[in-house]
């Protein structure tokens, strides 16, 4: 109740948050150098494009786990001295217990794995043989299943789907830090990667982290933004390689009025602006991709998560390369055509701030 109490209050506060100006950035970038370049303004990026970022359904990234259960009446009789495990038991087979949400259920495997443990050592005696030779093999088993209930808490919990759905905005130019939800990313890969070894967290430290996922809108902004950024590139890319092809801005390799006024652009709009914002969706971008790679190593993966943390992060055909590639590539185009008009930096009419007419 506590956890949903908190995620209330937080959808109020987020309906309250005004639109931020990562997109209109990008747009009013593409409209000045379209229109310097005497070309079509580029149309912003679709949400057909975004679509390929979309999580696989939740029902082709949940796996088949047997059910394993104790049964309540040999502990009773059997197993006096094991209170803790005894309440576990009755928990789980409650009515409340059976309606334990995928990540409550892996802070609860991990809570009865150490009731187990603690148990065993008061099972002894000859009378309690076979319960404890129950309990060591059941245990076991559930050992082997922390990996699969620890990617079910994942795929079925709405904080984790909400943190990597794409978002209607991107980033915004004055974003803060999002270190509680990059943390908590990081914490819970390195809680998969320690399974079935290490015995998942309880249930309210786990909470602590997917709640931290949901009180982020960043994950979703960050998606938009490597999106529409890398569309952005290759649109404002083209522009200047089509113009470069067919009409060069200086074609006696020499300084022009319009070369001039791209130099403006290049040095208001694209290092100005533009660059700016490249850099600080690069930054946040790192430490988030560096935890879904943590992920995607953790033994046990479902085949459609794996290919969609690798669709996000992957070194190559993914979110991250594609804008990695298109920001290589828009340098290379700007340089090309500084170049070919002597204005590049380090040539002779290079200025190195932009000229105050408006662009």
């Amino acid at each position: 109740m506590r956890r949903v109490l908190l995620i209330g209050s937080l959808v109020l506060l987020t309906a309250c948050t005004p639109a931020n100006d990562g997109l209109a950035l990008q747009a009013d970038y593409l409209k000045r150098l379209a229109n310097v370049l005497e070309a079509d303004t580029p149309e912003p990026i679709a949400r057909e494009t975004l679509s390929r970022y979309r999580l696989p359904s939740r029902r082709e990234r949940l796996l088949d786990i047997p059910e394993l259960r104790i049964g309540l009446l040999d502990l009773l009789v059997d197993a006096r001295h094991c209170p803790a495990l005894q309440q576990l038991i009755s928990q789980r087979n409650n009515s409340l217990g059976k309606q334990l949400q995928a990540s409550q259920r892996l802070g609860y495997e991990g809570e009865l794995l150490r009731a187990i443990d603690a148990c065993l050592p008061h099972l002894q005696n000859e009378r309690s043989t076979s319960l404890r030779q129950s309990l060591q093999q059941i245990a076991a088993d559930k050992r082997q299943q922390l990996p699969a209930v620890f990617f079910n808490a994942l795929n079925a919990s709405p904080e984790f789907e909400g943190y990597l759905r794409f978002a209607d905005q991107a980033l915004p130019l004055d974003a803060g830090e999002d270190s509680a939800a990059l943390d908590a990313l990081g914490q819970l890969a390195a809680i998969g990667a320690a399974l079935p070894a290490q015995l998942p967290p309880p249930t309210r430290e786990l909470d602590g982290h997917f709640f931290a996922l949901y009180a982020s809108a960043q994950g979703g902004q960050l998606i938009t933004s490597l999106a529409s950024l890398t569309h952005s590139l290759e649109a404002g890319s083209a522009l200047l390689e089509q113009r470069q092809a067919s009409r060069p801005p200086c074609p006696l390799g020499q300084a022009t009025q319009r070369g001039r006024i791209l130099q403006n652009i290049f040095i208001k709009y694209y290092a100005g602006s533009l660059q700016p914002y490249l850099a600080l969706v690069h930054q946040r971008s790192q430490p988030w991709r560096a935890s879904l790679q943590a992920l995607q190593a953790v033994e046990g993966l479902p085949p459609a998560s794996q290919a969609y943390l690798q669709r996000l992060s992957g070194e190559t055909d993914s979110l991250w390369s594609d804008f990695n590639a298109a920001t290589a590539r828009h340098v290379r185009a700007w340089q090309e055509t500084l170049n070919s008009c002597g204005l590049a930096p380090g040539q002779s009419g290079w200025t190195g701030s932009a000229a105050n007419e408006a662009q």
